[in-house]
C-alpha cells in the first residue's frame, strides 16, 4: 500500500526528463520522432474519414482541418519544447481526441483498433508525467474499450469481444508501466553516474551539467561566476599511516564541511582522489570569505587534513548563454593553478588568481 502510494504522488518528471534529454544531446532526436508521431496520427486520422461516407464538402473540410492541425503540431516540435502545463494539456486532448475518434467510427474493427493509439499517449505520459494523468489516459481508454466492445459483441460475437477488450487493456497497462519502469531505472542510472559513491557529492560530470544548468536558467545578468579548486594536504601520509578507510573518513568529513559550510547555494563536486571543486554565483568577495572560512574549517577537522585552494573567476556577462562549457572549463584550470600556487607558499591557505 505504502508504494502504491508513494507512486501516486510521485512529482511529474516533465522537467528532469527534459533536462535529462537535453544534458544528453538527445531533446532534438525526441523533437523529431514528436513532429513525425504528430504528423503521422493527424494523416491516419484524415484518411480514416473517408470510411464514414460523410457528405464531400464535410469530408473535404475535416480533412483540410486535420491536415492543417498535423502541419501546426509538425512545426511546433520541429521549432521548440513544450513547457510541462502544455505538454501535459496536450496529452489530456490527445486521449480524449483518441477516444472521440474510436467512438464514430461506423467500422467496428476500426473503432477497436483505434482504442489501442492510447497506448501512445499513455508511454509518453509515463515517461514525461505523473501518475494521476497516466490513470486518466486508462480509465478512458478501457470506457472506449468497452463501448465499442459491446458493438463488437453485437456484430460478431461476445468471446471476440472479450478477446478484443482484453488486447486493448494489456496494452494500454503494460507499454505504459514498462516505459514507466525504464524511465524510474533511467532516473537510477543518471543520479549514480553524476555522484561520487563515497562523498555523495557531484563527481565532475555531474558539477559541470548542473553549473551550466544554473546559468542557463535565469542566472543574475550581473555577478560572477566562482570556482574554487580545494586539495587536501599531505593526504597520501594519512592513508600510509592510518590506512585508506581513514583516508575516506577524512574524505567524507571534509565533503559534509564543503555543503555545509561552504557559499550559499553552491555547487559542490569531489574531482577526484583528494580535490573538490566549488561553484558560486554571487559577488566575489563574499563567496572567496566563505572559501576561507571552509578553509579553516577543515584545518579544525580531526582528520590531520588541511587544505590548499585555489580561486578564479569571471563576470557573468562573459560567459555565452549558449555554450558555457568552454570557459567553465577554463575557470577550473585556473583555479587549479592557484591551487598549485597555494600549495608551493605552504599549504593550508587560499590563493585567489
Amino acid at each position: 500500500m505504502a508504494r502504491i502510494q508513494r507512486w501516486w504522488s510521485d512529482p511529474d518528471r516533465f522537467e528532469w526528463t527534459t533536462q535529462f534529454l537535453t544534458d544528453r544531446g538527445l531533446r532534438r532526436s525526441a523533437q523529431w520522432m514528436m513532429a513525425i508521431l504528430s504528423a503521422s496520427t493527424a494523416l491516419i486520422t484524415a484518411s480514416s474519414l473517408f470510411a464514414l461516407n460523410l457528405p464531400a464538402v464535410t469530408g473535404y473540410a475535416l480533412i483540410a482541418l486535420f491536415a492543417a492541425f498535423a502541419a501546426v503540431m509538425t512545426a511546433f516540435w520541429l521549432t521548440r519544447w513544450p513547457t510541462r502545463r502544455q505538454s501535459a494539456q496536450a496529452m489530456g486532448v490527445g486521449i480524449l481526441f483518441i477516444s472521440a475518434w474510436s467512438l464514430v467510427q461506423t467500422d467496428t474493427a476500426l473503432a477497436v483498433l483505434g482504442c489501442t493509439a492510447t497506448t501512445v499517449t499513455g508511454g509518453y505520459v509515463a515517461f514525461f508525467h505523473n501518475a494521476r494523468l497516466l490513470l486518466f489516459n486508462l480509465a478512458v481508454a478501457v470506457a472506449t474499450a468497452i463501448s465499442v466492445c459491446w458493438r463488437l459483441s453485437i456484430q460478431a460475437n461476445l468471446a471476440t469481444a472479450v478477446a478484443a477488450f482484453c488486447l486493448i487493456v494489456f496494452l494500454n497497462v503494460s507499454v505504459p508501466l514498462a516505459i514507466a519502469g525504464a524511465t524510474r531505472a533511467i532516473g537510477t542510472y543518471a543520479m549514480r553516474s553524476d555522484v561520487d559513491p563515497l562523498t555523495g557529492l557531484l563527481n565532475r560530470r555531474g558539477f559541470t551539467d548542473v553549473v551550466v544548468r544554473r546559468l542557463g536558467n535565469g542566472a543574475p545578468t550581473a555577478g560572477n561566476l566562482v570556482v574554487a579548486m580545494v586539495d587536501l594536504d599531505a593526504f597520501k601520509n594519512l592513508n600510509d599511516s592510518e590506512g585508506h578507510a581513514a583516508g575516506d573518513r577524512a574524505l567524507r568529513a571534509v565533503a559534509e564541511l564543503l555543503v555545509q559550510e561552504g557559499p550559499p547555494d553552491s555547487a559542490v563536486c569531489r574531482a577526484g582522489g583528494e580535490e573538490f571543486l566549488i561553484a558560486a554565483i554571487g559577488s566575489v568577495e563574499p563567496i572567496a570569505g566563505a572559501v576561507q572560512r571552509v578553509c579553516a574549517h577543515i584545518a579544525d577537522l580531526p582528520h590531520r587534513v588541511t587544505a590548499s585552494v585555489g580561486i578564479s573567476s569571471t563576470e557573468l556577462d562573459r560567459i555565452p548563454y549558449n555554450d558555457g562549457m568552454p570557459l567553465i572549463d577554463q575557470l577550473i584550470e585556473t583555479a587549479d593553478t592557484a591551487m598549485y600556487i597555494a600549495k608551493r607558499n605552504g599549504g593550508n591557505q587560499v590563493h585567489r588568481a
